[in-house]
């Protein structure tokens, strides 16, 4: 499986990247798929940083809502 990403700053060279990856898969080389939904569209990152905080420093707190 061969899986490509891109992350810039610059929205719009991003989405390029989208429109520049279809020609590699509609006339690249023999054995690669297309993408199931079509043109990948760009999205949001989001990075996930654990870290250890010493329990002194977490403030608890229950919120409970009613509808």
């Amino acid at each position: 499986m061969l899986r490509l990403g891109v992350k810039g700053h610059d929205r719009a060279k991003v989405e390029r990247f989208g429109y520049e990856i279809v020609p590699l898969v509609t006339s690249g080389p023999p054995g690669v798929t297309g993408f199931a939904g079509g043109r990948p569209h760009p999205t949001e990152i989001i990075g996930f940083w654990p870290a250890l905080v010493a329990k002194r420093h977490v403030r608890t707190q229950v919120s409970v809502f009613e509808s």
